[in-house]
Order: structure tokens, then C-alpha cells, then sequence
């Protein structure tokens, strides 16, 4: 009974969907309508106020990855209800309970999880992911830092439930990069026409700026 609640406690948090709050709050929008759709803190600093992003970032990585999880280890649960709490809290945060199962893409919150169970993979994923600071393309670099996580937690000598961790955070952020939010994709644009670009940039068309920065036409 404590693990389930600790799982569901994770899913609930997870689900709080703080840069829809601000977005609301401070600009009177629906985050989900503008650049990306992404409920998260890329979206917020283009759209809401860049200074508002890092504190949004911390309360995803702090709150909303690592707290379940540390939670679940203080009450000694065992490490495989952690795994499962730090992937709810991603699921909730991808798939928000509040705001009809739209929401992030679950890095932030991941970096959380992957804070408390394994700072190694944590820090090499990190490394990984500043390629796209250097050659300009942040979402290509992210994702191949997640889909490496596996290998270092192999590298790392990480108890198998953490490995598992990093397979099934591949699989999320990547079904979340495919799936994307209902209303954000491109009209007239084919499935099979959008599957790569998504999987490898996280978007849609060819140009990063015009696809962060679109607003609904009211705006």
C-alpha cells in the first residue's frame, strides 16, 4: 500500500503544471498555443520571460524529479519503487493529469529522478547535452544525451533497476517527442513527414526560430 502511494504521490507532482500556471499568471496565455506547445521551461523562456525559466527549471529538477524520489527512498521503499516513482513523476509531468494529458517533454524532471538514484548518469548526460550549446542545436544533443543514459548506467555499474530507468526514459522522452501536445502540429503536414524531424529535433519544420517563436494568430 506505501509503495502504490508513493508511486501515485510521484504521478500527482509530476502533474503540476507550473509553466501553464506562469504562463497564465504573468501573460494571460496558454503556453501550449505558443512555439513548441511544450509545457516546460524552453517554451517559458521564449514566451513567458526568460528569468522565470530557471526558477521554473529548478522546481521541475528539484520538486518535481527529485522529491519523489527521495521521498520513496526515506520511507524505504526499495530501489525499484524509487524507479518507479521517478518515472511517474516524468509520465505526470509529460502527461499531466490537470491539463488533459498534454504537458512537457520530462527532461528537466528526469535530471531530477537521475539527481538522487545516479549523478554519474546524470553528469555524463549533462556533458553529452552542452554539444548543442556548441554546435546550436540544443534538441538533437539532448536526445542523443538521453538515449545514451543506458549505456553509461552499463558503464557506471548501475544496479539494474536504474539501467531500467534509463531504458524507459528513452522510450518516454522519445514517444513524448513523437507524440507531441494536441493542437501543435504543423497543418497539412504528413505523419511520416514529421516522425524524423521530431524524433531527432523536436519539431516539425526545418527552421528552429520560426517553430519557438509561432503564436496563435490573435496573438
Amino acid at each position: 500500500m506505501k509503495e502504490a502511494a508513493v508511486v501515485l504521490l510521484a504521478y500527482l507532482v509530476g502533474s503540476i503544471p507550473m509553466a501553464y500556471v506562469l504562463g497564465r499568471a504573468m501573460r494571460g496565455i496558454d503556453i501550449r498555443h505558443y512555439g513548441s506547445g511544450n509545457v516546460g521551461a524552453s517554451n517559458v523562456w521564449t514566451h513567458v520571460a526568460r528569468w522565470v525559466a530557471i526558477p521554473l527549471g529548478a522546481f521541475d529538477i528539484f520538486f518535481k524529479g527529485a522529491f519523489p524520489v527521495y521521498l520513496a527512498q526515506r520511507l524505504d521503499t526499495g530501489l525499484w519503487v524509487a524507479v518507479a516513482a521517478g518515472l511517474a513523476a516524468v509520465a505526470g509531468h509529460n502527461w499531466s493529469l490537470y491539463l488533459k494529458l498534454t504537458g512537457g517533454r520530462g527532461i528537466t524532471v528526469a535530471m531530477g529522478v537521475l539527481f538522487i538514484l545516479s549523478w554519474q548518469v546524470l553528469a555524463a548526460s549533462l556533458l553529452v547535452a552542452t554539444g548543442g550549446l556548441i554546435f546550436r542545436n540544443s534538441a538533437l544533443w539532448v536526445g542523443i544525451a538521453v538515449v545514451l543514459m543506458p549505456v553509461w548506467s552499463v558503464g557506471f555499474r548501475e544496479p539494474l533497476p536504474v539501467t531500467v530507468l534509463c531504458i524507459c526514459l528513452v522510450a518516454i522522452v522519445a514517444l513524448k517527442r513523437v507524440m507531441g501536445n494536441r493542437g501543435t502540429a504543423v497543418p497539412g503536414l504528413r505523419w511520416r513527414d514529421v516522425l524524423l524531424p521530431r524524433l531527432l529535433y523536436d519539431r516539425d519544420i526545418a527552421s528552429r526560430d520560426e517553430w519557438v517563436r509561432r503564436a496563435p494568430p490573435e496573438a
